[in-house]
C-alpha cells in the first residue's frame, strides 16, 4: 500500500503554517497561542478517480481540539477571481484560513474532530489536501505528529461473495465493521515490515535502545546521553572485540567524553625511577603498584562526584582483569608538583613585565624583561 507521510519539518514547511511551529515529527502551537492553522500542499496520487483508504496521526495531548477538513479533486486548478488558478497558489495566498476554506468548499469531502484514525473510502479524486486547526486550552506542546494518508483503498468486503454487497446499507455497515480488523492487521503488517528499523541504533526508539544495551551487556546506561548511547551500540562489535585492552579502554572513554584520554602505565615511568631525585615525586603521582594504571581526562568531564562515579563505573567494566584504574582530572592550569602536561593542560607562554600598581597578582605573573 502507498502512502503520503508528514513526519519531519520539511513536510509541513512545504504547506501553509499560521501560529504553528515545526517540531521533530510534527507541528505544535506557538507558545501562548490559542489557535493554529495548517494547510497541506496538494498531494498527487498520479491516478484519476483514486479511492483513498485511511488517514492516521498522533495527538500527543488528548485534550487538544484538532479539527480536520479533507479535500479532494480530479484537477489541481479551479476558477477563482475570473481566472483559472492552481489550488496550490490559493493555499499560499495571504488570505485567512476561513476565506481559504470558503473558496475551496466545493472540494470538501470529509470533516471531523479529534480523530486519529479515519477511513477515507468515500473520498475519490486524483488530488487530495487537508486543513488542520489546532485549539489550545491550558496544555503545552499542543499539536499533531506522524500523519499518514494511505491509498488506494483496500476493502476486505471485496474478498467476500458478491451477495454481501447487494444491499447498500448492510454493505456499508459490514465494510466499516471489517475495517476495524483490517486497520489492526495493516498496522501490525507495517510494523512487521519495518521491524528491521528497531535494530538500527540511529533510529530506534529509546525504550528499545535500552533493550539492545541489555543484550550487549551494557550496564549503567543511565550515565550515557541518548546520542552517545546510540553511538556506543552502533560501534559495539568493534569496541567489544578490544574489551580488556588498552585500545578498547581508550575507545570507550572517547565515546563517553568525546575526547581520547591519556593512559599511563607503570612500565612507562619505570626508567625515570632510576633517578633518585625523581623517584619520590613519581611515586607520589603515579603510585608503586604494578597492577595500577592512571587514566587522565580533562576536568570538565568529571567535575562533580556523580560524573566521576559514572566514569569510574564505565572504566571498571572495560578494564583488563586484575588491574586497578585511578582516575585523574586534569585541571586547566599549571600546578607544580601535580599532574601538569605540556600541550594537554598547560602551554608555553611568554614573559611580560609586571607593574606594582596594585592590580597585578605577583604570584601568578612572571617578572622579567621583554626582549
Amino acid at each position: 500500500m502507498k502512502y503520503f507521510v508528514f513526519n519531519k519539518p520539511m513536510d509541513y514547511q512545504r504547506g501553509y503554517l499560521e501560529n504553528l511551529v515545526c517540531t521533530e515529527h510534527g507541528i505544535q502551537l506557538l507558545k501562548g497561542g490559542q489557535k493554529g492553522v495548517f494547510f497541506s500542499r496538494v498531494l498527487d496520487s498520479g491516478e484519476k478517480e483514486m479511492a483513498w483508504h485511511r488517514m492516521t496521526c498522533a495527538i500527543p495531548v488528548f485534550r487538544t481540539g484538532v479539527h480536520f477538513w479533507i479535500y479532494s479533486a480530479e484537477t489541481n486548478e479551479m476558477m477563482w477571481n475570473g481566472a483559472i488558478t492552481s489550488i496550490e497558489r490559493i493555499l499560499q495566498e495571504q488570505l485567512t484560513a476561513a476565506e481559504k476554506r470558503k473558496i475551496l468548499s466545493p472540494f470538501l469531502k470529509k470533516e471531523f474532530l479529534n480523530e486519529t484514525d479515519v477511513l477515507l473510502h468515500d473520498i475519490k479524486g486524483r488530488y487530495i489536501w487537508f486543513c488542520i486547526e489546532i485549539y489550545s486550552g491550558q496544555e503545552e506542546n499542543v499539536g499533531i505528529e506522524n500523519m499518514f494518508l494511505y491509498f488506494p483503498a483496500k476493502n476486505w468486503l471485496h474478498y467476500l461473495p458478491s451477495v454481501y454487497e447487494k444491499n447498500r446499507e448492510s454493505a456499508t455497515f459490514l465494510d466499516q465493521y471489517l475495517s476495524i480488523f483490517q486497520s489492526i492487521y495493516d498496522d501490525f503488517n507495517q510494523r512487521f515490515e519495518n521491524s528491521s528499523a528497531l535494530l538500527e541504533p540511529a533510529v530506534t526508539e529509546m525504550d528499545f535502545l535500552q533493550f539492545m544495551a541489555e543484550w550487549l551487556n551494557i550496564v549503567n546506561t543511565n550515565i550515557w546521553s541518548e546520542d552517545k548511547l546510540r553511538n556506543l551500540i552502533r560501534m559495539a562489535p568493534a569496541v567489544f572485540r578490544k574489551r580488556g585492552t588498552r585500545q578498547g579502554l581508550l575507545d570507550v572513554i572517547e565515546l563517553f567524553t568525546g575526547e581520547p584520554p591519556l593512559i599511563i602505565e607503570q612500565w612507562q615511568i619505570r626508567e625515570y625511577r632510576k633517578y633518585s631525585d625523581k623517584k619520590e615525586f613519581l611515586d607520589q603521582l603515579y603510585g608503586t603498584d604494578e597492577n595500577t594504571f592512571l587514566i587522565l581526562v580533562k576536568e570538565k568531564y568529571c567535575s562533580g562526584k556523580r560524573e566521576q562515579e559514572a566514569l569510574l563505573n564505565l572504566i571498571q567494566e572495560v578494564s583488563p582483569a586484575h588491574m586497578e584504574a585511578r582516575l585523574v582530572a586534569l585541571r586547566q592550569y599549571m600546578i607544580l608538583g601535580e599532574h601538569t602536561y605540556l600541550g594537554v593542560n598547560s602551554g608555553l607562554g611568554y614573559y611580560k613585565p609586571t607593574r606594582l600598581d596594585g592590580l597585578s597578582l605577583v604570584s601568578l605573573t612572571s617578572i622579567g624583561k621583554q626582549e
